[in-house]
């Protein structure tokens, strides 16, 4: 018997053996892969037990249980190879409640986190069991998808050369998008904007020239807060820190001109001058979903965002839009918000109890057959086959699948055409279904190209966790300096942007950040052959 947990040479591995030997002889209930005989004298397949988190979001239909007792994780303790007890975790606080299990030796056996840092500190804090040798004596199907899939080896593969975390294969998909109204550009006889001068223009007559023919001045041009705002940072390559001549920098000139672009913007009345009190982006849906406004940043990947352009095509039923590049700037041209091709979703507790049934779990989350079941049912029944061969549902919001993500957290996009589930379902005779896939098409065309590369040197998610003493600094200094950045945009003249960048310097300066810039240079100088980057995202 291997212990999974540490290594500490040849006396810690006599002493756990010796100890597992007498835990088989004085317990009645078997390791997982033996057997226990039943009362005939028969021998059964005993199912090892583990915990694993389980999101918890409040959207489990009443009638179909809660999300640790329902249809799927009754399926999934029927037809699996472990006994498996669900704990709930509450999505946009899981961090909190993890580190509450944590403290209380609670935590459970697998622990699913979209968040790097913190997943990070788990594995500094040696609380992240190494998989490696767990994976190459007992696994099947994950071991098989590290082979034929390299990247997910090496994102998952530690500084000390342990692989700590598990992934699923997304495939590579477009996320954010820049929507545009293709009947206003109709209608002021314009093209679309190919570079970020264009965009000023195409915006400024959205605003101006009454393009919905009403004969009113009451539209904008362009949105600017949230996600909008955020693909103008991507069009300057604004996501610090930046790869320049092979070197990985602040690329503060980058921050003065997606600024100085953005007080264009807001000096010519062109955008909704209360953007900054819509930090969820809500007002910009709702001027986009009524037809008052032209250009619009919106999510590409999920369904909720369908029906936002269901909205608009109900109220407008003339309305037309177009999914576009990004326009260029002066340094380069970028496409942002991508979905990327591998996804790190979590660790095993270094102190699981039985890792083999931990794994023999993995294994059975990331086979195709289950995930197929979690997502899609049961053909005939659930679901049928596309022309592509990939199950699409009968009833695409059937609320026997809404929720059911969360329990299928190890499902692999790439195994089903590399797109949202809810994609292969859709149905070209409804209209407005027509349309989005439409413009998912689109999206994937002017998204998806090494020529139009993600800006930043890595995901967010990839990238390695700074030291505590540096997070400290980092979130210290990033909320001043993005209150000098909101300040720039709205005081005209009186404050420029280059005054607003000096500004920000300075304060970089007294806080330390120069620290944090030193520190991702020497990262990078001492990871970049062999850490996941961008580039590694356009290959499998």
């Amino acid at each position: 018997m291997t212990n999974w947990k540490f290594r500490r040479g040849s006396m810690m591995a006599i002493v756990y053996i010796l100890l597992g030997s007498v835990t088989v002889l004085g317990c009645s209930t078997a390791p997982s892969g033996e057997s226990d005989p039943g009362t005939d004298g028969t021998k059964t397949a005993a199912k090892g037990k583990m915990t694993a988190a389980v999101y918890d979001r409040g959207n489990v239909p009443a009638d179909q249980g809660t999300i640790q007792d329902n249809w799927a994780t009754k399926w999934i303790n029927q037809e699996g190879p472990s006994e498996v007890t669900f704990v709930p975790i509450p999505r946009f606080s899981d961090t909190e409640k993890y580190n509450t299990l944590f403290a209380a030796g609670n935590a459970p056996d697998i622990v699913w986190s979209y968040s790097s840092d913190f997943k990070g500190q788990l594995i500094n804090q040696r609380q992240a069991m190494p998989l490696e040798d767990l994976i190459n004596e007992t696994s099947t199907t994950y071991k098989k998808l590290l082979e034929e899939y390299p990247g997910l080896k090496k994102l998952t593969t530690d500084p000390d050369g342990h692989i700590y975390q598990i992934g699923r294969m997304n495939g590579l998909q477009p996320n954010d998008a820049l929507f545009i109204r293709a009947d206003w550009l109709k209608a002021l006889n314009l093209s679309v904007p190919q570079t970020t001068e264009e965009l000023f223009e195409v915006a400024k007559a959205f605003a101006t020239e009454d393009p919905d023919g009403n004969g009113e001045n009451d539209t904008h041009g362009i949105a600017m807060s949230f996600i909008t705002g955020s693909l103008i940072d991507v069009m300057f390559g604004n996501m610090s820190p930046v790869v320049e001549n092979d070197e990985l920098v602040n690329g503060w000139d980058r921050k003065r001109d997606a600024l100085a672009f953005k007080k264009q913007l807001f000096d010519a009345d062109i955008v909704n001058k209360d953007f900054l009190n819509d930090k969820d982006g809500a007002k910009a849906k709702e001027e986009w979903v009524t037809g008052k406004l032209g250009i619009y940043g919106g999510s590409i990947d999920g369904i909720d965002e369908m029906q936002v352009l269901a909205t608009l095509m109900n109220n407008n039923p003339n309305a037309e839009v177009l999914c576009i590049a990004l326009p260029a700037s002066s340094y380069g041209q970028f496409s942002g918000g991508l979905i990327p091709p591998i996804q790190v979703v979590g660790i095993v507790n270094a102190k699981a109890k039985d890792p083999e049934a931990v794994m023999k779990y993995i294994d059975f989350l990331s086979d195709k057959a289950s995930m197929t079941k979690l997502a899609y049912g049961d053909e005939g029944t659930d679901h049928t086959l596309s022309e592509a061969g990939y199950p699409a549902l009968k009833q695409t919001d059937n609320p026997k699948f809404a929720w059911t993500n969360d329990v299928n957290l190890l499902y692999s996009p790439a195994f089903f055409g590399s797109v949202p589930a809810y994609i292969n379902s859709l149905n070209r005779d409804n209209k407005v279904e027509k349309v989005w896939l439409e413009l998912y098409g689109q999206a994937v065309e002017n998204y998806l190209s090494p020529d139009r590369p993600y800006p930043g040197f890595t995901f967010g998610e990839f990238r390695p966790v700074l030291p505590k003493e540096l997070q400290t600094i980092s979130s210290t200094v990033n909320g001043q300096i993005d209150n000098i950045l909101k300040k720039a945009i709205v005081s005209g003249d009186s404050y420029t942007a280059d005054q607003a960048i000096a500004d920000a310097q300075n304060v970089w300066k007294q806080v330390g950040g120069e620290q944090i810039d030193d520190w991702w240079s020497d990262w990078y100088n001492a990871n970049k052959e062999t850490a996941y980057l961008t580039k590694d995202l356009y290959t499998k």
